[in-house]
């Protein structure tokens, strides 16, 4: 109960915030042949060259069901962007070869870290305490 007092507010401002997110989703929602290119020789994972044929092919064969176990197979979704370019298109590719909706077929787990971070930028952080002991013994 105390948990749920604390997150009411911060509840109520992803709300408020969230109000007209489905209106926008719906106005502005890309063209069919940008969610799901009809030539297989269309890059979809720029990052890793991913071709929307090995897409479908690899979700057809291998029964692939979602965006996470394509990832595993193809690498699309594990570049730089990690995902933020090809994951509507993944997503809609196996949705439409397993004949299911883009919200039954899921999308990518976020994980950390959610931007990408050079190692000059992990090196350039001041050191802490619990960082020195956790590398000095």
């Amino acid at each position: 109960a105390e948990r749920d007092a604390h997150a009411a507010p911060i509840r109520a401002e992803l709300a408020r915030s969230l109000r007209g997110r489905r209106f926008l989703d719906l106005l502005y929602r890309p063209a069919p042949q940008f969610l799901a290119p009809p030539a297989d020789e269309t890059i979809v994972c720029r990052c890793e060259e991913v071709t929307a044929g090995q897409i479908r092919d690899t979700a057809r064969r291998l029964g692939v069901t979602g965006p996470n176990q394509m990832k595993a197979f193809l690498r699309c979704g594990m570049g730089p962007c990690q995902g933020r370019l090809c994951g509507p298109t993944v997503v809609e590719l196996i949705a439409q070869e397993r004949g299911v909706s883009a919200e039954e077929t899921g999308y990518y787990r976020l994980r950390p870290p959610v931007k990408p971070v050079t190692l000059s930028e992990l090196a350039a952080l001041p050191p802490t305490d619990a960082a020195v002991k956790a590398v000095v013994r």
